[in-house]
């Protein structure tokens, strides 16, 4: 079980990261928005270490390309579990 408190640590970030990179049904993957969505999202909740780390998972925006249309989206399916993991209960 990866440890979602926030920030989170470059450890979870390099588990997390590799979950998504084991997911990949195509080399293109890595540079659809499904997955680079996520890759921010992670950026977003980082620690200055994860953060730093990510940075390398970002390719040129002329190398980002559109969603492939994989059905189902691995990348994508990561990302929403993760944004639902770390939501937090909402209080009355």
């Amino acid at each position: 079980m990866v440890n979602l408190t926030l920030p989170l640590s470059l450890a979870t970030v390099k588990e997390l990261i590799s979950r998504a990179e084991e997911s990949f049904r195509h080399d293109e993957c890595a540079a659809c928005e499904c997955y680079l969505g996520y890759v921010t999202q992670l950026e977003i909740d980082s620690d200055p270490e994860g953060r730093a780390f990510l940075e390398n998972y970002q390719p040129p925006r002329d190398q980002q390309h559109s969603c492939l249309g994989c059905d189902p989206c691995p990348a994508g399916i990561l990302y929403a579990d993760y944004l639902r993991k770390k939501k937090l209960p909402l209080k009355d």
